[in-house]
């Protein structure tokens, strides 16, 4: 295997031309021993010079083998043996205008790659899944693996997870527990979907030390951050040794609102963020400081990488510091349903209705009081691509209850879908006690058998009450 690494810095790849947005992603540059692309469907077709790599394709290669791609934003892509790469994920019309955007999805072994286009004016657009954590780049040449607990590994220096090293520019390493940032020359790596992301002390024998990749854009390390929103970070010795060195964001990741990357957030406080009396909320991808809040409790799903949180007290939402006490909870999944997974559902013209896991479930109020979700059910039909009800009766010691409907896109987009109901118990002389609020989604897994919620209501009252929950078909 060593063999075959050095040799990926004396491949010379063709040049070839910026492909438009369409089905195909890139091209195969340079092949050696066996690597095959498999199709969405199942079938599967040998990797050969010249031969296409459209969206949903699944690049292995055998034992010895491995593969140079050429992507159509000018991006190279090396595959090393003994590994399975699907470019799940591929939008490019030869303009960085925020439309254009890759994701990779590595389920086992390698890959070195040297971005192009992409990533380099939008950082949020270039992604890397692998079923423990997510990889982001700030502009970058930089190499990922992922050994799985069963399978291939690297060597007698690789344990099972989920690793990254930069040669140039930045990368980092996102779980649901926390965030590393990678600078050159250094290796992130995590364990689990449960763990926090480290920087290892020293680079790990089975990364490719060779001459990067030809005919790819130079990676350029980017400046400082210094405008838009500030991140909170702490450092955190390990046990262990002080050389290795975790970040933990204590806030949200680094996401824009509804990109679908980051938590979805329900939220209630006394006061503060420009409203004068309690509020209840709900969003996608929200900043939350919480270096100030208490967490009350955490937990999740470790097979579909699903976790939550749940905290009290003085909570920043989006820079918007919170009066008095505030209930936040946080829910996300390294394992969200595809756009691709999406569309073939709504080709079969899917139906599901969605129930509360036992056990998974959170609500709070703006009192910091906790209570129980008595009914929580989603309809979907994703052959129209539509929630049609979403009908929520839950009890913080008043009982509030509310249905609401919209478009899968709304649903787990940055707006969410209107919830309208009362709240019965609710203190006021507004006759009904009206109530409303949003409601935010995100489907798990490839057949979108699991959803993850949140929402957040307001009464005319002036009462507020938001929560969470993990459903499943």
């Amino acid at each position: 295997m060593r063999a075959a690494l050095v040799f990926l810095g004396l491949v010379l790849g063709a040049t070839a031309p910026v492909l438009a947005f369409s089905q195909t992603a890139g091209v195969v540059q340079f092949v050696a021993g066996d690597v095959r692309l498999v199709q969405p469907g199942g079938g599967e077709r040998a990797a050969r010079k010249g031969v296409p790599v459209n969206v949903g394709d699944t690049l292995t290669t055998a034992s010895g083998a491995m593969a140079q791609l050429k992507m159509g934003d000018g991006a190279i892509v090396v595959v090393v043996p003994e590994s399975r790469v699907t470019v799940a994920e591929f939008r490019y019309a030869g303009v960085e205008d925020g439309t254009e955007k890759v994701r990779y999805r590595l389920e086992q072994g390698g890959f070195r790659a040297v971005t192009g286009a992409i990533g380099r004016t939008h950082k949020k657009n270039y992604l890397i899944e692998t079923p423990i954590a997510h990889m982001g780049v700030r502009g970058t040449d930089h190499e990922t693996y992922y050994f799985p607990v069963t399978g291939p590994a690297g060597g007698d220096d690789a344990k099972p997870g989920a690793y990254n090293k930069v040669n140039t520019g930045r990368t980092f390493i996102r779980t649901g527990a926390g965030e590393v940032e990678i600078d050159p020359n250094q290796v992130g790596f995590v364990a689990s979907a449960n763990e926090v992301p480290v920087i290892l002390p020293a680079v790990p024998g089975f990364f490719n030390r060779s001459i990067a990749p030809r005919n790819a854009r130079p990676a350029v390390t980017p400046a400082i951050e210094t405008a838009g929103i500030s991140h909170v970070q702490q450092d955190v010795e390990v046990e262990g040794g002080g050389n290795l060195r975790r970040l933990v964001r204590t806030r949200g990741p680094r996401v824009t609102p509804g990109s679908g990357i980051g938590p979805l957030v329900g939220y209630t406080i006394a006061a503060g963020m420009g409203k004068g009396t309690p509020f209840g909320g709900s969003g996608n991808g929200l900043e939350i400081d919480t270096s100030s809040a208490t967490l009350v409790s955490s937990g999740g799903d470790v097979a579909l990488g699903v976790r939550w949180d749940t905290w009290a007290g003085g909570v920043t939402i989006d820079e918007k510091t919170a009066i008095g006490n505030t209930y936040v909870v946080s829910v996300d999944s390294l394992n969200k349903t595809s756009a691709l997974d999406l569309a073939a559902l709504q080709t079969g013209g899917v139906t599901a209705t969605y129930n509360q896991v036992p056990g998974a479930q959170f609500v709070g109020n703006y009192l910091g009081n906790t209570g129980t979700i008595n009914n929580l059910r989603v309809d979907v039909d994703f052959g129209t691509q539509m929630v049609t009800n979403y009908n929520l009766d839950v009890t913080v010691l008043a009982n509030w209850k509310a249905n609401g409907s919209g478009s899968i896109s709304q649903f787990t987009g940055a707006n969410g879908i209107l919830l309208n109901g009362t709240c019965t118990g609710c203190t006021g002389s507004l006759a009904g006690n009206p109530a409303t609020g949003t409601a935010h989604g995100t489907f798990v897994g490839s057949t979108a058998g699991n959803l993850v919620t949140t929402f957040g209501m307001s009464s005319a009252s002036g009462q507020a009450v938001s929560g969470a929950a993990y459903l499943q078909k």
